[in-house]
């Protein structure tokens, strides 16, 4: 069945909202300040949820392990998330930011829980492809071992995020709203609250970084949640592989770079790895 057009639309917002995001925290964040971005969004969606009658504080003293254990993930993946930004090729970093389904695969193929077909073989050559074309194809000594580093971080946060998502696939209640994408935001900003003292940002960044939260981070949850009352899994993530796109473009607008041909390549070939392992998801379905 055909997407209807209006879910459609809300994922291509979030994808734009979240693309945006990653291209200013590759400027304005560092590891220690991530949570200062995980608070603005948390005061966005809280806001929301309260809005619409949900009671957040009564959903957090319900299933306090859970929020702590999904607190403490957000921590990590933004910390891994914002340190592959600064280092690694935006394009590329983004991508495999993206490669959390990949990663899941991955386990079950480690665990015996999946075959190792052809279509999943040929999704780990193209991780593998793409991150040698960023390492490999880099005159300077030290970028690539930048690169290679960048890309190692942008992993370790899938990762995070594939944690994040079977936790949730295997706890979180069927009643699980915006007040759950907000505390878990809330959680991950006063975790990594006394990682500011290591790196004390100025007033001007504590504006900046609770703004992208609050403007780009939260209102994409918030419509992220929407989007998929409609909208089946694979059909959401294919879509938000545009997320990749927008944060090329905008981080090539604010730094003024331009992207190579060997970035570009390595981008598309993990886009094309996850949207293949979503193609591939969506036919192992069987309606009930």
């Amino acid at each position: 069945m055909r997407a209807p057009l209006v879910p459609v639309a809300l994922m291509v917002a979030v994808t734009c909202l979240w693309g945006t995001s990653s291209a200013l925290l590759a400027v304005l964040a560092a590891p220690a300040t991530a949570g200062l971005v995980a608070l603005g969004g948390a005061v966005t969606l809280l806001l929301l949820a309260w809005s619409r009658g949900e009671r957040p504080w009564e959903t957090l003293a319900a299933q306090p392990a859970l929020y702590v254990r999904l607190g403490a993930l957000e921590t990590a993946n933004l910390a891994l998330y914002v340190a592959a930004l600064r280092i690694g090729p935006l394009p590329v970093v983004v991508a495999l930011h993206l490669t959390a389904p990949v990663l899941i695969i991955t386990m079950a193929l480690v665990r015996g829980r999946r075959a190792p077909t052809v279509p999943v073989l040929l999704e780990l050559m193209l991780v593998a492809v793409a991150i040698w074309l960023v390492t490999g194809s880099r005159p300077e000594a030290g970028a690539g071992g930048f690169a290679v580093a960048g890309c190692l971080l942008a992993l370790g946060s899938a990762a995070c995020v594939a944690a994040l998502v079977s936790l949730v696939a295997r706890e979180a209640g069927p009643g699980s709203t915006i007040t759950s994408a907000g505390l878990q935001l809330l959680l991950a900003g006063v975790a990594s609250s006394p990682l500011l003292v290591v790196e004390p940002p100025s007033a001007r960044t504590v504006v900046a970084l609770a703004t992208v939260g609050a403007l780009l981070l939260g209102p994409g949850f918030a419509l992220y949640w929407q989007a998929l009352r409609w909208l089946d899994a694979a059909t959401a993530s294919i879509i938000g592989l545009n997320e990749a796109v927008v944060a090329a473009l905008v981080g090539a607008w604010c730094t003024e770079t331009r992207l190579t041909a060997a970035t570009a390549a390595a981008g598309v070939l993990i886009l094309l790895a996850v949207g293949l392992e979503q193609r591939s998801a969506s036919r192992r379905r069987v309606p009930p």
